[in-house]
């Protein structure tokens, strides 16, 4: 088992603030109704995606490496879903799916695709 590459940490930690960023989407979102159930469901969503993404970018992943970007990139399109239906702050959204987008060019290195090929658990 070689060294982890340092964008597997980078990727992990991309992952965690789109998380984090979401569920403060998602308790802003909370007022109290029934008509704001949709919107804290799809903020809980785009949670859920940006930590499936710090999941992926663990040293003992458990997905294969081309999985990592199908993942990242499901990350970015619930984002958009989510922004094109008003459930995340326009400045949230956009900075969300730049994150994703990170997440997805880390994922889509050959460096860190081949290590966690090579060292993930089955």
């Amino acid at each position: 088992m070689g060294a982890m590459p340092k964008k597997m940490s980078f990727g992990m930690g991309i992952g965690f603030i789109g998380g984090i960023l979401a569920m403060v989407a998602m308790a802003q979102a909370w007022n109290g109704t029934v008509d704001s159930i949709y919107i804290v469901g799809l903020d809980l969503l785009v949670l859920t995606a940006f930590f499936a993404v710090a999941g992926t970018f663990s040293k003992y992943s458990p997905v294969k490496g081309s999985t990592m970007a199908l993942l990242s990139a499901v990350a970015i399109a619930v984002s958009a879903v989510a922004l094109f239906y008003e459930a995340l702050p326009l400045w949230m959204g956009i900075v969300l799916i730049v994150l994703g987008l990170v997440a997805l060019l880390c994922a889509a290195c050959p460096t860190v695709t081949g290590w966690v090929d090579a060292n993930r658990r089955a």
